[in-house]
């Protein structure tokens, strides 16, 4: 059962151009996008309310995946495959740190911290002493060393579940 999210056209092209160059401008990303740099100025005054925008949609697509995992038999197995296709987005909350300026931004990341480590410690005994953070940041740049080797043709996207969860399950829980 896959999470399915309406397309933001402009956000995932954005997403899609920054996670390329984190340092794209909005003359790029409007470029990229198919429309003018006046049309996206008129849905963003400036780069940082599309940053923030960007953002907002990550989190929406990772608060929909969080709350559909745990209707599966295998949670933490859902809530990666159904992530990785966003990696674009994933790599925003690490790869423009100015977005956390914004306090939404900052309350719902720090909110999708608890679900995401409920959801590992239900696949097994989370070892003694690692705080949820780690587990979560960890599980995050899994994920995203998996979507950025599917990008570049070094992994087939069926065999990047699998080496996410085997990498993580192996080194932070113990089963």
């Amino acid at each position: 059962m896959s999470v399915q999210l309406v397309s933001a056209p402009v956000l995932d092209v954005a997403a899609a151009v920054l996670a390329k160059d984190p340092a794209a401008s909005l003359g790029q990303i409007a470029l990229a996008a198919g429309i003018g740099r006046t049309t996206l100025h008129k849905q963003f005054a400036t780069r940082h309310d599309l940053l923030v925008a960007v953002a907002a949609r990550a989190l929406d697509i990772g608060e929909a995946v969080i709350a559909a995992a745990p209707a599966d038999a295998d949670p933490l197995r859902r809530m990666v495959v159904d992530l990785l296709p966003f990696g674009a987005y994933l790599t925003l909350l690490t790869a423009q740190p100015e977005v956390f300026a914004d306090d939404d931004v900052t309350s719902r990341t720090d909110a999708l911290t608890a679900p995401i480590a409920a959801i590992v410690a239900g696949a097994g005994s989370v070892r003694t002493g690692v705080p949820d953070w780690w587990l979560v940041r960890s599980l995050h740049a899994l994920m995203f060393t998996a979507w950025e080797l599917v990008q570049g043709g070094w992994l087939a996207p069926r065999d990047a579940p699998d080496l996410v969860l085997s990498t993580f399950t192996g080194g932070v829980l113990t089963r």
